[in-house]
């Protein structure tokens, strides 16, 4: 019987909030607007890079305007190697411990798929992961359920046997959609209220619970 995890990666596997701080006060400067306090920055993060930066700047904007902010940000970010992003602690430990027990490994991320390389590369190609997603032109971000399923008849997992695990509401409502079995985890970048608003109803305070609510 094949199963599976299907992992968020920002607020959840690695902590991203320092470098994507960083950038969207970058991209600010750069094109002389206000700068934004990382707790604002924070609940922004979770819908895609381009919500993101249309959230972060100042409202009035066109489409065309924000489409090249967007890209200014996704190249300084992209291009920086993400120097202040790191594993949290006890997330290498539960993924070999999913490893050893047999679950096939999936990252789906909203975050562009070129910055989710690279940050994958430098801080997790050894963990060894079965399918790292992340946002393009033909993916559609969640918590839109196509590619989470696709991700399933992949690894043919059937809904029952897949946990996905993350920090966001997105991942919450994914969870709901893909009806797999959720898991909120309380490291991130939201907070329970805000997960159960959202529809969680298991939670993880520390990564390590992970290896227990994953059965």
């Amino acid at each position: 019987m094949n199963k599976a995890v299907i992992f968020d990666l920002d607020g959840t596997l690695l902590h991203t909030l320092p470098d994507i701080h960083f950038y969207v006060n970058e991209m600010l400067s750069h094109y002389g607007y206000p700068l934004r306090s990382e707790e604002e920055v924070m609940q922004f993060i979770g819908c895609g890079s381009r919500n993101l930066i249309k959230l972060s700047l100042p409202e009035g904007l066109t489409d065309d305007e924000i489409s090249e902010r967007h890209a200014y940000y996704n190249k300084v970010y992209t291009e920086s190697g993400s120097p202040k992003t790191k594993l949290f602690d006890g997330i290498e430990e539960v993924l070999r411990g999913l490893k050893q027990r047999g679950y096939k490994l999936a990252i789906l991320t909203n975050k562009p798929q070129e910055t989710t390389d690279n940050v994958y590369e430098r801080y997790m190609k050894h963990l060894g992961f079965d399918k790292v997603v992340g946002q393009s032109a033909t993916v559609k971000v969640k918590p839109d359920p196509t590619t989470a399923n696709a991700i399933l008849r992949e690894f043919d997992v059937l809904v029952e046997n897949a946990y996905f695990v993350g920090d966001g509401e997105t991942d919450v409502q994914t969870s709901i959609n893909v009806k797999t079995n959720g898991i909120a985890v309380l490291w991130g970048y939201r907070t329970k209220e805000q997960l159960k608003l959202a529809g969680a109803n298991v939670f993880a305070n520390k990564p390590l619970d992970l290896l227990s609510l994953i059965k």
